[in-house]
């Protein structure tokens, strides 16, 4: 029986594309390398900051002194525009109030960096009360590997069996797997529909209510 629900976040409950390609643009401009379409960076995200960058950058990412100037001026507008056009999937809270309602557990794990999390999660869903919402911590590695669902789910109280995670890509898809966890995909992500059934994803919901009565199955 799931007693607790854990989403990705980019591409899965908010839509921040397009503040992330600003800021990874930003970044670029100011090191005179070229700026890359908003759409591109739908291939770009999913791997965290690290690797975010160096797809952006192209060869130039293994420049390590370039890299690194990259990196700390998409920092620095990032931590200021973050929140620019960056808003919640229709019906996404909804969906949460309704988790709620049937006093399931609710959790976010991230990749981006950890201090983002919390302050696009309070402008996202201000009404919302998350059990955890973590970035990435430095103690962990980033998804697709195990170790920071499986010590969030520790922290929450709740064992791998009692977890449904839900995200928008194929590493999403692999880190359940790869946690033993039971899980869904989201079309209306950054990757689609056949990057998650290709994956192996058992289900891909098109709407945040056919998600929402996915998960009612397991409950």
């Amino acid at each position: 029986m799931v007693k607790m629900v854990v989403f990705d976040l980019d591409g899965t409950l908010i839509n921040s594309l397009t503040d992330l390609a600003i800021s990874v643009n930003y970044g670029l401009k100011l090191n005179r390398l070229e700026e890359k379409p908003v759409e591109n960076y739908k291939t770009y995200v999913g791997n965290g900051r690290e690797m975010l960058i160096r797809r952006a950058m192209g060869d130039a990412w293994t420049d390590h002194e370039l890299f690194e100037k990259v990196k700390a001026d998409y920092d620095r507008h990032y931590a200021v525009h973050c929140n620019d056009h960056t808003a919640a999937y229709d019906g996404c809270a909804e969906m949460l109030e309704k988790l709620a309602q049937k006093g399931i557990k609710t959790g976010v794990l991230s990749n981006k960096p950890d201090e983002f999390v919390d302050k696009m999660l309070k402008k996202a869903f201000p009404n919302h009360k998350f059990t955890q919402a973590w970035g990435q911590k430095p103690q962990y590695k980033t998804k697709p590997e195990p170790d920071a669902l499986l010590a969030l789910l520790n922290m929450s109280g709740v064992t791998p069996e009692e977890c449904f995670y839900v995200g928008d890509s194929d590493v999403d898809v692999f880190t359940a797997n790869n946690a033993g966890i039971k899980m869904a995909g989201v079309s209306w992500g950054f990757r689609g529909k056949n990057e998650l059934m290709n994956a192996g994803a058992p289900f891909v919901a098109d709407t945040a209510e056919e998600l929402f009565d996915y998960i009612c199955k397991f409950i």
